[in-house]
């Protein structure tokens, strides 16, 4: 196998949407993958006036970014991003990037599978499983909590415009659930 198929089966293995695997090394003494991701495609769109732009200010890593384990290995990645520059509007911007867990070093993944343990165990178990420190868990974890609970309560965008759709008129045209 050559570099660029090897690092296609890397991304297609990790399943990061948006970004490949440039560089794989293994630490086989401690049981960890280190592996560096970039985004597939250099744009980004500016949150202030919604174009698109392909002017990346500088790159800079993200670093020990901890993944869900491959087998008995821990994943460890290196995230490069590029802060964009925007030609239309001018301010610079890195845009959002979805796997990441906020105000962590964990992809979210990686968080959803500890909320999981945690809640058949408890925070030690969790942390010992993947290898974190138990009072790292234990912020990460409530803050994920917190996440969650805040989109769950936010409200839907626009007008209610239909409580409980009657499946049978709508499709006979008659539509009985119209406001």
């Amino acid at each position: 196998m050559n570099g660029e198929s090897v690092s296609r089966v890397w991304t297609d293995l990790l399943q990061l949407p948006g970004f490949a695997v440039v560089h794989v090394e293994p630490d086989t003494a401690h049981q960890r993958y280190f592996i560096t991701v970039v985004p597939e495609h250099a744009i980004g769109v500016c949150p202030q006036c919604q174009r698109t732009g392909d002017t990346i200010k500088q790159r800079r890593n993200r670093d020990h970014i901890l993944d869900l384990p491959l087998g008995s290995h821990a994943v460890e990645l290196t995230v490069r991003v590029g802060p964009f520059e925007c030609q239309h509007c001018g301010p610079c911007f890195t845009p959002p990037i979805p796997f990441l867990a906020e105000g962590s070093h964990a992809t979210e993944r990686l968080l959803v599978r500890a909320a999981e343990l945690i809640r058949h165990s408890d925070v030690a178990n969790a942390a010992r499983f993947f290898g974190i420190p138990e009072k790292t868990l234990e912020g990460w974890y409530y803050a994920f909590l917190e996440r969650h609970q805040q989109r769950a309560t936010e409200t839907p965008s626009g007008p209610i415009r239909r409580i409980g759709i009657d499946e049978l008129s709508l499709k006979k045209g008659t539509d009985s659930s119209s406001p």
